[in-house]
């Protein structure tokens, strides 16, 4: 089992003691400094399972280096949107009237708040050089809805789930604060529990079973320490369809040195 640093070793290693316990399987810890090595890993056999953020996830699935089978449930969701929204009375009201504005990004790396909501404006044939005359980094959501609520900003991106009913927004980083959305993108898995192509159909399995079926207490609290994760569900077809029609128009710095998207 693998994931990328910035986690505890110890959460990792006990996450990885409770899934052997519950699943009979040989489960090691591996941890990698870059997403590029992580792929890499799974491509020579080194790695059969990882946690892999949704940008990563579709990539390794294009390719063909890895199969996603469980997604981890958080709020009882396990997908979100990502949203461009302005103020509520905002002379911007489509993303067509989007020229020299002030974005509020969470950073460079957010899928949700910032390339997934910009690869989606180029896919509306939207020239980002000409709608976005500067950019400000906040670090966070919130700190994103703040600065287009208080006028900093003239737009933000951020997270946003929606009532799969109406699209309504149920959940988002400005909370109830009125706001007026000019582009939604999405589902977007949080993140996804993915196997190399190289482990059995078998050992899948036994890990499904343990994961969204039959999960012990020991790996329910390994899961929630680790994951941040209440339980898990499997994968359905197309979940990662939205994202992986991003990829091709994905900032440059998106995507893994070693599985950068061909360009022609």
């Amino acid at each position: 089992m693998a994931l990328t640093s910035g986690l505890s070793r110890g959460q990792l290693d006990e996450f990885c003691g409770a899934l052997a316990a519950a699943t009979g399987l040989s489960v090691e810890p591996v941890g990698v400094w870059y997403y590029h090595r992580l792929l890499e890993a799974m491509d020579v056999g080194h790695v059969d399972v990882a946690w892999l953020p949704p940008i990563l996830a579709a990539t390794a699935m294009i390719r063909g280096l890895a199969v996603p089978f469980a997604l981890p449930v958080r709020g009882g969701v396990t997908s979100y949107s990502t949203a461009l929204f302005a103020r509520h009375d905002s002379r911007y009201r489509d993303v067509r009237d989007l020229v020299g504005v002030r974005a509020a990004w969470v950073d460079r790396q957010s899928a949700s708040g910032y390339l997934l909501i910009r690869a989606h404006l180029r896919a509306l044939d939207v020239d980002l050089d000409r709608a976005v005359g500067a950019d400000r980094f906040t670090g966070s959501h919130e700190e994103v809805a703040q600065a287009v609520l208080e006028g900093s900003a003239d737009v933000g991106a951020s997270y946003v789930h929606l009532d799969p009913a109406d699209d309504r927004p149920l959940r988002a980083a400005w909370g109830d604060a009125p706001v007026r959305v000019l582009a939604y993108a999405g589902p977007i898995p949080a993140d996804v529990i993915a196997r190399s192509r190289r482990l059995d159909d078998k050992a899948q399995r036994r890990i499904e079973r343990a994961l969204v079926s039959g999960q012990s207490p020991r790996l329910r609290d390994a899961s929630r320490v680790l994951l941040g994760a209440d339980g898990f569900a499997l994968t359905r077809p197309g979940h990662l369809d939205a994202v992986a029609a991003l990829l091709p128009r994905l900032d440059e710095h998106a995507l893994p040195r070693a599985t950068s998207w061909p360009r022609g």
